[in-house]
């Protein structure tokens, strides 16, 4: 626990200066909202089954591969939606940015401290993709609708 203190104060100053400079000139649109709201839960689930299942959950991280190899196009057809949102606002460096959030919350999951219930929540959440597809993906993804619109401007 000690070691992670440093890691996240460090990892805070090198991500202040970074989000003072990334930020969306328009706003996104419901369905470019959904589609953030896709992605973060893809990250989330594949972060969260990789190391719960190395310390909780075995068979977390197979289910992830499970999922993906089954919805794997349909997860590359929202990465590509999104990819073009930072396209259109960050016209310079839209790869850049885009590695930018990807990378913050991959970061973010991966430190985040396990525990049973963290994983038994990751576990649940898979045996209901992994049973009933992307239906029950795309409404899980709903739950970090907060953490988009904390992170970009949503048209009202």
């Amino acid at each position: 626990m000690r070691n992670l203190v440093p890691l996240t104060v460090a990892l805070m100053l090198l991500a202040a200066p970074a989000a003072a400079q990334v930020k969306f000139k328009r706003c996104l649109t419901e369905g470019e909202v959904k589609v953030e709201k896709l992605v973060r839960h893809g990250i989330f689930l594949r972060e969260g089954g990789n190391r719960c299942d190395e310390y909780y959950n075995p068979g977390t991280a197979k289910m992830w591969r499970d999922f993906d190899s089954k919805f794997g196009t349909r997860l590359a057809q929202q990465t590509a939606r999104r990819k073009k949102v930072f396209e259109r606002e960050f016209k310079d460096n839209p790869v850049e940015v885009m590695t930018y959030f990807d990378g913050r919350l991959v970061t973010y999951y991966r430190y985040y401290p396990l525990s049973v219930a963290y994983c038994g929540h990751v576990d649940k959440l898979l045996k209901e993709v992994s049973k009933s597809g992307w239906g029950a993906f795309a409404k899980q993804s709903e739950i970090v609708q907060a953490d988009v619109i904390h992170d970009m401007r949503v048209c009202n």
